[in-house]
């Protein structure tokens, strides 16, 4: 049996070392640039370093995130990060972009890549297609369900991961476009502006109606492990360091228990970050939003009992079910909603009261919440992690001392400058090496043996043996790290050639229902039909009728149900696919292929990489990016020039969640959400399974570049 990893996030080195002090066996982190946590503080070349060195001291791997979407300009300078992080020996690197990892493998053939959460991955189908494109470890999206973590695992020998704690993105991940295309902040670039965390008015009320809560799985560790998954991973980099070191010790604890813990584990949890009191994921039936507010609410410890009003003071007198002190933060709450927040800077006790003073006017009765607990941090924080070694002192008159330390099976032996001589007064004693060898730093000393005559040996001297070679076994465990890493830095000095080629000159035409299609069964045009309601037995018919390839416009997420039924019509050979997700791509012939919008071809490397592959029918992004820089690399391209934009994609059901009924008494309606001056349309798509798309209800035109061919999206006519 595989043992599992706790993978911990990281966005500074106080949080890495927190991640490590609290037993994290791997970290993943970002440079400054390619990652999609562009908005915390992350690592220069240099604590990039200083960070590798400290966790691999550890035995802590570090994966790198380069998650986002290149453009063609940046790739030499991304390829740079790479080269720079594989002589530091970072472990693995964390990739979204095909193109980025089809450089990488071109380059650095020995390199190893995991598969983004951005890439979206939910089924074997996926799974299968970026294991032979060279990925070794699939992240795997948090829609995907424990029988399909089970099935990619029988049947595949990849390493999977899967978000066990954090933040739940309302959109598939990869496929939110809403920040992009409405203020050119992409989350495919690490500018995501969270707009889904602001509120949105619905059926003539306005809440946070796209905020997600977030979730907790260590009710499901172990199912996840009986399914195959090998690395639980904790989402949080732009989060505090002791949100970091609190969730990575709890799940690090559970793990090494056999996956049970305490229920108290829940509540620390919740005082570390909490959205909408934690649900698991989609593995439960649980409503997914949390509509009365969109930030950290803690937990419930109390009420306030009573206010005394002041001048400019006033004080909150709080009934708590547990201690108050300075330092904790609080929220109140009334009826769910968030109306005020305090930071304790001074409590005292009055009788069954906790009386704080403050500027804010509270009411009497509100709920009060703990969102920071003083002394929890402290504790988190205050953890330190030692390596074990055990020690030799030999000190014999006419010597020199020596000082030995071995760490497994690495040893290192320092020796004193002076040889030593008969103590005559003071002579050195085990107590004080004892003492000398708690300082030791990153290393605790669990054996100590000792061999010394009545010698002296200067305290100095002894301390700078100390120093000596505790800085010699560090240098030592990590050369011994880093051979095992110095085959993945193998570069083959050979470069990539992209190449532009014309290609005829052809159309897609979408259609949203197929009595409009059968209209253009005489163009020349690639017709793909963008269904609501899968329906095999009409789709074949008008196939049959037209004469034609039609097109499948198929959703990024699909189930095992949902695939049984796609396969079935595929049989058929006048239909194609439009690929929104790797699933797609094994589905039917390349000539029957076509790379769909959802696949985010971003720079010419990705392009190249399907071309090679045989796919020549490529769909450009439809994020900001300068659409006549990307050759084509022997497909024909085409970009989206008159569409509804789609910015998001559920799973969750937004007709369970705010109106009612469930999946025997569909209550199914088209809803409007709105934004501000933007009105949004939610329709379901569905196959055996539902999703639902967030997109515009107002048509686009884009202007393209004149090589590029068009994709139109038709209303019905």
């Amino acid at each position: 049996m595989r043992n599992v990893e706790i993978l911990a996030p990281v966005g500074n080195m106080e949080s890495l070392k927190s991640a490590i002090n609290n037993n994290a066996d791997a970290i993943y982190l970002g440079a400054k640039s390619f990652n999609a946590r562009g908005g915390v503080e992350n690592f220069s070349f240099e604590s990039l370093k200083e960070a590798v060195e400290y966790a691999h001291l550890f035995g802590v791997k570090v994966y790198l995130t380069l998650n986002i979407l290149i453009k063609d300009e940046e790739m030499k300078e991304a390829l740079n990060v790479v080269e720079k992080a594989l002589e530091m020996c970072v472990d693995a690197f964390i990739v979204q972009d095909v193109g980025l990892a089809y450089l990488i493998k071109n380059t650095f053939p020995n390199a190893v890549i995991h598969a983004s959460t951005q890439m979206g991955v939910n089924n074997l189908e996926g799974a299968k297609f970026l294991s032979e494109a060279g990925f070794t470890r699939i992240v795997l999206a948090r829609e995907t369900p424990l029988e399909e973590v089970r099935r990619i695992h029988e049947n595949l020998d990849v390493e999977l991961e899967y978000f066990v704690q954090g933040a739940l993105c309302v959109s598939f991940s990869g496929n939110c476009y809403l920040c992009s295309l409405l203020a050119g902040k992409s989350g495919n670039r690490g500018e995501c502006k969270q707009f889904c965390r602001l509120p949105f008015k619905l059926l003539n009320k306005e809440e946070y109606f796209l905020s997600a809560k977030d979730f907790c799985l260590l009710k499901r560790l172990k199912d996840l492990k009986d399914a195959g998954v090998i690395s639980f991973k904790i989402e949080g980099r732009a989060r505090r360091a002791s949100f970091v070191g609190g969730a990575t010790k709890i799940y690090k604890d559970a793990e090494l228990n056999d996956f049970n813990y305490d229920e108290k584990e829940i509540i620390t949890l919740k005082k570390l970050f909490n959205r909408g009191n934690f649900i698991e994921g989609y593995f439960g039936d649980e409503k997914k939003i949390y509509s009365k507010t969109q930030n950290h609410i803690g937990v419930s410890v109390g009420r306030v009992g009573k206010v005394k009003l002041g001048k400019k003071f006033n004080e909150i007198f709080i009934l708590s079910n547990e201690d108050i002190v300075k330092g904790d933060g609080l929220k109140f709450f009334d009826k769910g909603k968030e109306v005020a927040s305090v930071g304790v800077m001074d409590v005292k006790k009055d009788g069954k009261f906790f009386v704080l003073t403050t500027t804010q006017k509270i009411s009497a009765g509100l709920t009060v919440n703990k969102i920071l607990d003083a002394k929890l941090e402290e504790e988190i924080l205050s953890r330190k992690r030692q390596i074990k070694v055990d020690a030799k002192f030999v000190a014999k008159i006419g010597q020199k001392a020596k000082l030995t330390l071995k760490h497994e099976d690495v040893v290192a032996e320092v020796e004193s400058e002076s040889v030593l001589s008969e103590a005559k007064t003071s002579p050195l004693t085990q107590e004080e090496i004892q003492d000398n060898l708690t300082k030791l730093g990153e290393f605790c000393v669990e054996n100590l043996s000792v061999e010394m005559d009545k010698v002296f040996l200067r305290k100095a001297e002894l301390n700078a043996l100390r120093r000596e070679i505790q800085e010699k076994l560090k240098v030592k465990i990590l050369e011994g790290y880093n051979l095992k890493n110095i085959k993945k830095q193998e570069k083959i000095n050979k470069k990539v050639q992209i190449f532009d080629k014309k290609s005829k000159k052809v159309d897609i035409f979408e259609f949203s229902d197929l009595k409009t299609l059968k209209k253009f069964k005489d163009s020349d045009a690639i017709l793909v039909y963008k269904f609501s309601d899968f329906n095999a037995d009409e789709i074949l018919k008008t196939a049959n009728e037209i004469g034609k390839v039609i097109y499948l416009d198929l959703p990024p997420i699909a189930t095992y149900e949902d695939l049984s039924k796609i396969k079935e019509i595929l049989k058929h050979e006048k239909i194609g696919v439009v690929a929104n997700n790797y699933y797609a791509l094994n589905l039917t012939t390349k000539e029957r292929t076509i790379i769909g919008v959802n696949l985010n071809i971003f720079n010419s490397y990705a392009v190249k990489f399907y071309a090679e592959l045989g796919f020549n029918k490529i769909v450009l992004t439809q994020e900001d990016v300068k659409l006549e820089n990307l050759k084509n690399c022997g497909a024909s391209l085409f970009a989206v020039s008159e569409y509804f934009p789609e910015y998001m994609f559920f799973k969750h059901c937004p007709i369970k969640e705010h109106i009612g009924g469930d999946c025997g008494h569909c209550k199914y309606k088209p809803l409007v959400y709105e934004f501000g001056k933007y009105k949004f349309n939610v329709i379901r798509r569905k196959v055996a399974s539902c999703q639902f798309v967030f997109k515009d209800s107002v048509k686009r035109k884009k202007m393209l570049p004149r090589d590029l061919n068009k994709v139109i999206e038709f209303e019905n006519v």
